[in-house]
């Protein structure tokens, strides 16, 4: 890569550290190049204000876009170091001879969200027990048969309940659904009918239409089929709920991710429960859990996806 310049390897590293997940697929990053540095700020444009109004789930998107920019930087045979200031991920990247191991690299523009039901095929406990986590965070891996995955379930439902009588809730994420190509094109983020599943339809017949089966009862039977037909839960926690640490949750969460995606397993989000702050406390005391809940995910078997959700350009 050396016939490049910092310029056209900084944007080649963006294009990787775009594919990271957020919540809504807000995509909620700025990029800025200097010399030898990429900073990573927070865009707050695009803050869930209701379901995420601590923007826990921000910085834990910017973690893993940061996973994302320093695998591929190894990929490139790059060393690539960072500090978290005055509201900035910095990453200095400096030139180095040998080059990482591509499992990780080459799942970055693979992973995705799966949506729908598992297929209800087990995987090996050795297998997700194995993955490594970082000083300031903390993942415990459950088999959906478990009396730890019950509480979790149930914990589901409660946040499902909350949830779906929220007015507030219901419109940010209907606000975020994408109902159209043009819909899609207007914005390159968002939940999109087609990564949905979800036939196409004008924007205002969709959201309509959206908004009568966003209620309790809709929501927890399809959670109850995904959580019956999932292998594992994995609830992934916070020592302390800085933005440091927020930050470095989402590098462990992505490296798991990406992790997943090479052993072809495939996963999806179930947050309620830790975005609720009372039912945050409950899961950490009925889980015996040292650290905070920040995110739970559901992982199994899934068919490969018909369409990926888009990303918008950073420059």
């Amino acid at each position: 890569m050396e016939h490049l310049t910092f310029l056209e390897l900084a944007k080649l590293l963006i294009s990787f550290a775009i594919c990271a997940p957020s919540g809504h697929n807000s995509q909620p990053w700025n990029f800025q190049i200097t010399e030898n540095q990429i900073i990573i700020t927070p865009d707050f444009g695009k803050r869930l204000e209701v379901v995420d109004g601590s923007n826990r789930e921000l910085f834990i998107s910017l973690g893993c876009a940061l996973q994302n920019l320093q695998t591929a930087a190894a990929h490139y045979g790059y060393k690539s170091d960072y500090v978290y200031k005055d509201g900035k991920i910095v990453v200095t990247i400096n030139q180095q001879d040998t080059c990482n191991n591509d499992t990780l690299f080459n799942a970055i523009k693979q992973r995705h969200t799966h949506r729908g039901e598992f297929t209800g095929a087990k995987i090996p406990d050795d297998l997700l027990q194995s993955f490594e986590t970082e000083e300031n965070a903390n993942v415990l891996v459950v088999n959906t048969a478990s009396p730890e995955a019950n509480i979790i379930t149930k914990k589901i439902t409660e946040g499902n309940n909350i949830q779906m009588n929220d007015t507030a809730f219901k419109r940010e994420l209907i606000d975020w659904m994408r109902f159209n190509k043009k819909h899609i094109k207007e914005t390159n983020n968002g939940l999109c009918y087609n990564v949905l599943g979800f036939p196409a339809t004008p924007k205002p017949i969709g959201k309509k239409m959206i908004g009568m089966f966003l209620t309790p009862k809709a929501q927890n039977k399809t959670d109850m089929g995904v959580n019956n037909s999932a292998s594992h839960f994995a609830v992934f926690s916070v020592k302390e709920n800085t933005e440091e640490n927020w930050i470095a949750l989402g590098k462990t969460l992505e490296a798991f991710l990406l992790r997943i995606t090479a052993e072809k397993l495939a996963y999806n989000f179930s947050n309620q429960p830790c975005e609720i702050p009372s039912l945050n406390i409950s899961l950490k005391e009925e889980l015996k859990m040292e650290y905070y809940p920040a995110v739970i995910i559901r992982i199994g078997y899934g068919a490969e996806p018909k369409h990926f959700a888009p990303r918008q350009e950073v420059f």
